[in-house]
């Protein structure tokens, strides 16, 4: 097969070279007899007479039975690949072949795969055929994206770093709102403290039992929003260090454009403006990225091409193939979408397991629901999150059955869980440790 394929390609560029240097050589004497007849406009038949010539020179040379004979070579190879591809044995897997994909779910892939490749013609007619949806704001995220990144090709930070800027301004100030929110719930609950003292002392002598009761269900609530905030309190330490680390990644970003910079002004040869531009910018990142910062230093002694041989690693073009990578994963992690294309994934990861599913294939047949028969053995960049598996059930959780956390922070499944307030209870007691757990209101369940 594969010798069929890499004769499909060597007799393809023939047939496109030997297409282009005929209809190349036609074009000419077409134009050389234009010259001729328009300089001899006055005598219509010396007109005539040459463009019956020029037409009796192109049935000579037979040009088109050349092009025509290149092109049958091509479709006879591609004839062999399609018989071949006809004779291959069919591998079905049962197991798979009997699921069924869900056509809005492999269209919405589609059409952001190719918006993601900057496709953005073929993806518009896509949908118009398909009839499906994307996420609304999708197409113009990756617009924006892409007209970046070939202004990054062109060695053009100026877009790169406005975009640094604006997002760099945006999570500034969304930490100011926290802290200012923060600082006027802590006021309210203190102005809210003194109000209710005061009424108590006034009311102390008179209502001494009301205020018990009221006291004891105060109480009660605030446990309720204690829980409440606990089982909120995951989420937004998870938001807080995801914020941390777009700040991290997007000011280390906004140095490596400003060093692509500085490096392009060492090439040109432009050392005063590159001294210039590292005493405006380079400052600012003394803290995070000095040993950086001292090694383009170190490049201003070398001049007329030394530099080169002296630091091959930032002259040979990688700092912008690298700038070009570290922006598309930058602009996904701060829009929240992820940096590669699902669809890719899941065509990397398939056929890496497909050549393990064929060789059991034949002595499997039982259907194992949503799950395959197997653990297929795949590499770390395709695991995107962690298994829990039960302790007390010792069944892998799912999203049907995911992992629950109890008050003294021992953690089983759903399933578990269920199994233990049989009989209508409410409460329970964990399986490791005596603590007594209520699945009303203790019990968070955990999202990974």
């Amino acid at each position: 097969m594969e010798t069929l394929i890499e004769e499909l390609k060597t007799t393809h560029q023939k047939t496109l070279q030997e297409t282009d240097t005929q209809l190349s050589l036609t074009l000419e004497s077409l134009e050389s007899a234009v010259e001729f007849v328009s300089a001899m406009s006055e005598d219509e038949e010396m007109m005539f007479q040459i463009l019956k010539e020029w037409e009796s020179s192109l049935h000579q040379e037979k040009r088109d039975i050349t092009i025509k004979k290149s092109q049958k070579d091509y479709h006879r190879v591609l004839s062999k690949v399609g018989k071949h591809l006809v004779s291959l044995p069919s591998h079905e897997i049962p197991f798979l072949t009997s699921k069924k994909l869900e056509k809005e779910l492999m269209d919405q892939l589609i059409a952001e795969h190719l918006y993601r490749i900057g496709d953005f013609e073929l993806g518009d007619q896509f949908l118009k055929e398909s009839g499906s949806k994307i996420p609304e704001g999708f197409r113009g995220l990756m617009g924006k994206m892409h007209k970046i990144l070939g202004q990054l090709d062109e060695q053009d930070i100026g877009s790169a770093l406005n975009w640094v800027h604006q997002t760099l301004q945006i999570r500034d100030k969304d930490s100011v709102n926290e802290k200012e929110v923060k600082k006027n719930k802590n006021k309210k609950e203190s102005k809210k403290g003194t109000e209710i003292k005061k009424e108590m002392e006034i009311k102390k002598k008179e209502e001494e039992i009301e205020i018990e009761i009221e006291m004891e269900m105060e109480i009660e609530k605030d446990k309720e929003k204690e829980k409440e905030k606990e089982k909120n309190k995951i989420g937004k330490e998870t938001n807080n260090t995801q914020q941390q680390q777009i700040l991290k990644k997007t000011h280390s970003f906004e140095f490596r454009l400003h060093k692509a910079f500085y490096l392009n002004l060492l090439l040109k040869n432009e050392l005063k403006e590159a001294i210039n531009y590292s005493r405006q910018w380079f400052k600012q990142f003394a803290s995070t990225h000095m040993k950086e910062i001292k090694q383009l230093a170190g490049c201003l002694v070398y001049s007329n091409g030394f530099a080169k041989r002296r630091f091959p690693e930032l002259f040979d073009g990688s700092v912008w193939l690298q700038l070009h990578s570290e922006f598309r994963e930058i602009y996904c992690l701060v829009a929240g979408i992820p940096s590669h294309s699902p669809l890719e994934l899941l065509c990397q990861v398939g056929e890496s397991a497909v050549s393990v599913l064929k060789k059991v294939s034949g002595l499997i047949s039982i259907n194992t629901g949503d799950e395959l028969p197997m653990e297929i053995p795949v590499d770390n960049n395709f695991k995107f999150h962690s298994s829990f598996i039960c302790p007390v059930s010792k069944e892998r959780s799912t999203q049907k059955n995911p992992p629950v956390l109890l008050k003294c922070g021992h953690v089983i499944s759903k399933s578990s869980m269920k199994t233990l307030l049989e009989g209508g209870k409410t409460k329970f007691k964990c399986p490791y440790c005596p603590v007594i757990t209520n699945s009303q209101i203790d019990c968070i369940e955990i999202k990974f």
